[in-house]
This record gives structure tokens, sequence and C-alpha cells, in this order.
């Protein structure tokens, strides 16, 4: 802890007073520290605010009833925490009024106001360490710090930004970065939406093939009954071992549009925040998720066009221009994807993206050759069905 040496004036009754204004500075700052760990803990995560009618998860995790919404994808019933990523469902979320009475007293305390950059509230703006106000912002370290903490050997070297020029210039990396952010998400939600009904597709199809399979076994009666038990079979096999993959991918899907929607609904939380220093502790955190939003995309797109990207990557904390041109960068790809997206539109399936109904069932359908089967009763026999091959002897 550092102190701060002063001359002493004169004694006596001076003396006394220097030490009680002393004293008393010293008590306000643990005063302020204490009602700074306070606000920090009716934060909600998500949106980095004093809870707003705050929902506790099954999990034990709460978060503001607004935020939860977009945690859940849209059409599904269940969604991810966005702390420990336990499944959910917005149905069984129930109200924290422990915690949404203590979030209202501190709204009443106005503690929310201490972020404000020299502002003078409850003041959880200040060092823990130095117990001086948080008034600058180390671009290296990405946190903010006090004009002690410049000083010391580890920040030596270091570029700094006053806290209000550092809150613009990441308020205007996010919001260049949220159009790339919500082109992504509304690519993978049509993919999602398309894989759907594939599904939906896969069912229908298995469903038709299986009824041709029974009308025309009913010409072969008994002879037929062991075949014609077989052939469901296979179509059986087929529809799960296609079904499987389709929910497998289905599944990442949902995945990542629940990493994608918490990612935008973060960035646009960070764009609205009132509190500058809770939004600067948690910066590195979501540029780390803006970029790898935009990096996953981009690398999709580079399989899809069978292009490799040999000079892009480089490290997070050499320089905050990268950041820069990741989200320039990106916003260029999404136009060009834009502009190739309507020629593309037919070859969904052929991507590999999502998953399409398997050819095999098709081959299967076109093997069925029911008068050639008449004519060969007693001696056709079907091989077991491997890697979508059907072959007859």
């Amino acid at each position: 802890m550092c102190v701060r040496e002063t001359k002493a004036k004169a004694p006596g009754a001076r003396g006394s007073a220097r030490s009680g204004d002393i004293s008393g500075r010293w008590a306000g700052m643990a005063s302020a520290l204490d009602m700074s760990s306070l606000a920090e803990d009716l934060l909600c995560p998500i949106c980095l605010s004093l809870f707003r009618d705050p929902r506790m998860l099954e999990c034990g995790h709460s978060f503001c009833a607004a935020c939860l919404g977009p945690c859940v994808p849209q059409g599904q019933r269940r969604g991810l925490c966005p702390e420990c990523r336990r499944p959910f469902a917005l149905r069984s979320v129930a109200t924290n009024w422990a915690l949404c009475s203590l979030a209202e007293k501190a709204r009443l305390l106005k503690l929310d106001e201490g972020a404000q950059p020299g502002g003078k509230g409850s003041g959880w703006s200040i060092c823990l360490e130095h117990e001086e106000p948080l008034k600058l912002f180390c671009s290296q370290d990405k946190g903010p710090i006090c004009v002690i903490c410049r000083d010391l050997p580890q920040h030596r070297g270091h570029d700094f930004l006053p806290i209000k020029n550092a809150v613009q210039k990441y308020q205007d990396k996010l919001k260049a970065s949220l159009v790339p952010l919500k082109d992504n998400l509304n690519s993978v939600t049509e993919d999602q939406g398309r894989q759907q009904e594939n599904i939906a597709e896969l069912e229908s199809y298995a469903q038709d093939l299986l009824g041709y399979i029974t009308e025309e076994f009913g010409i072969l009666h008994q002879i037929l009954q062991e075949k014609e038990q077989g052939m469901k079979e296979t179509v059986g096999r087929l529809k799960e071992e296609n079904r499987a993959e389709m929910e497998e991918r289905l599944k990442e899907l949902d995945e990542e549009v629940t990493f994608r929607s918490e990612t935008l609904s973060m960035a646009r939380a960070g764009l609205d925040t009132s509190d500058h220093t809770a939004f600067l502790r948690g910066i590195k955190e979501l540029m780390r998720r803006v970029r790898e939003d935009q990096s996953s995309h981009g690398e999709e797109e580079e399989e899809e066009d069978g292009v490799s990207d040999e000079g892009s990557s480089g490290d997070e904390d050499d320089s905050t221009d990268e950041d820069e041109n990741v989200a320039n960068g990106e916003e260029e790809e999404g136009d060009e994807d834009d502009a190739n997206g309507e020629e593309e539109e037919g070859d969904e399936d052929e991507d590999g993206d999502i998953v399409a109904v398997d050819p095999a069932l098709e081959e299967f359908k076109d093997s069925l050759d029911f008068e050639a089967w008449q004519k060969m009763l007693g001696t056709i026999q079907a091989d077991t069905v491997h890697d979508g091959s059907i072959t007859w002897h």
C-alpha cells in the first residue's frame, strides 16, 4: 500500500486535525471498497448491470429475465447456462427474490453510478491494490489501472488511454462487429432451419418408401414375407444412421447458434452499458469471443471455397489495430458471401454445412425391381448393405 509523504507544518492541533483527515479518508476508502464488492456481486454476468427481475436457473446461476431470452435458440424450449453450459428450460426458472431485493436497494443507493469515469458515487472505480481511482486503460494488458499502477515495472513501456477514450475505442470496434456477428448468426440459423426441414423430409421419404415396400410385398405374399421384413429393417437402419448424422449436425448448429446469440447479446450489452469499468474488465473476454465467432465463420467459408489463409494469424495482444482489421475484414467477407449467396442456395446439400438425406435410400428404392423378383423368388438374395452400397445375387 502506498502512502504519500506530507511535511509537518505545525505541531499540536493542526497535526491532530491532519491525522483525523487521513483516518477519515482511509475509512471512506474502506467503505467505498466494501460497497464496490457488494455492487459487483449484484451485476448480471450478461449485461454487466445491476440485476433487473433476476431469475435463478436449476444450476444456481442467476441472470436478468431479459438477458435469458437470447440464450434460448428460436423455436427451441431449452438453452444453455452462459456460466456453466448446463441445459435449462425457461419455464422452469424461478425469480430470485432475495437478489431482486438487494439489487433494488443497491439501485436506490445509486451504487451503479460509481462506475462513471471520475464519478463521486460509491467509488467502485477504485484500484483495490492502491486505493486510487482507475483513470487509465492499459492497451497491452487490456484493463483499467490507476496512476500508481502506471508507474510500476510491469506496465513500463505500455500505452495508456483515458478511461473514456478507451471505452469509445472498444465500443466503436464492437459497433463495427455487429454486422458480421448478425450475419453469422443469420447464416447458421438458416442452416439450422434447413437441417430441420431435411429431417422432416427424411421422415416423410422413409414413410413413403416403407409403404411402397409393403404394397409390393403384398403381391409376393408368403414367399416374400421374410424378404419384406429384411427390406424394412434395411430402410430403418439407413434412416437411423442418416438421422443420427443429421441430429449430430443439428446439435452442433444448436450450440453454434447459442454461442453466436450470446456473443451478439454481450456485444450489444457492451454498447449500451453505462458501467465503463466493469465493461473494460470484461472487454478482453468479449473481444476473444468476437474474434472466435468471426474466425470460425471465416474458416467455414474458406473450406467451402478451397482457399487457405496463410498470413492472417497473429497474437491477440500484439496490437489493438489487429482487432479492427478482424472486424473490418469479416465485414468485407460477409459482403462477398452475400453477393455469392444466391448462386449457392441450390447447392447447400453439397457444401458440407448440413447433412442431406442419404442417397442410399434412393439407390435402395431404385433397386427394388419387383417384376424381376417375381421371376426369381426362389433364388434372389440381398446382401447386407455396407457403406451405402447394395448388391443382389
